[in-house]
């Protein structure tokens, strides 16, 4: 089981280079979780600790449902400008009634906020997965992985800054899943 788990997790972290392939990226990106989750579960199962899996499934979908609940209050707010925008004279715009259009309702400001408290509570469990996984497999990278994804959640408000911290994050998560021994892995003794 423990084989599966470092497997599934070193093949998920590994996707999001898929997504610089267009029409791939999304697909990719779902994936990535999916396996992520099941690596989680068979780590929990392995260890003895729900608590892998159940953090990390609730970082999962809080993460995921903080960001599509996000992006479908922006679509609608901009799909409302665009439509307020339509019915008026097209030579009549200038940039600050577009702003005040944009950014009038608020709505597009939720959604942001939105995005952002669902990626700081959902990678708080991620942390907290990560961390309970460093602890049974002694790879601390783990967690150093997952502070990481919350300080770059958190430092997202920043613009980004938080993305460079997220991406440092998703480097240091991948060599921990490369540093995992599994059982027939034999341990190289100086000689």
């Amino acid at each position: 089981m423990k084989r599966q788990a470092i497997t599934l997790g070193r093949v998920g972290i590994l996707l999001p280079i898929a997504a610089i392939i267009p029409m791939v990226g999304f697909l990719a990106g779902i994936a990535v979780m999916v396996l992520l989750v099941i690596s989680h579960y068979y780590f929990s199962k392995e260890y003895g600790k729900p608590g892998i899996f159940n953090n990390a499934l609730t970082g999962t979908i809080v993460h995921f449902g903080g960001n599509l609940l996000g992006f479908i209050i922006i679509a609608i707010a901009a799909g409302a400008t665009a439509l307020s925008l339509s019915l008026q004279d097209p030579g009549s715009f200038d940039i600050a009634e577009i702003t005040s259009l944009i950014f009038g309702s608020g709505a597009i400001i939720a959604g942001v906020i939105v995005i952002l408290a669902g990626s700081i509570v959902g990678f708080y469990f991620v942390f907290r997965a990560l961390t309970a996984l460093a602890e049974q497999t002694g790879v601390r990278l783990f967690r150093s992985a997952g502070l990481l994804y919350f300080i770059g959640a958190i430092a997202l408000v920043a613009f980004g800054i938080g993305s460079l911290v997220i991406f440092a994050a998703w480097i240091i998560h991948v060599i921990a899943y490369f540093t995992i021994r599994q059982e027939n892995e034999a341990v190289a003794e100086p000689g």
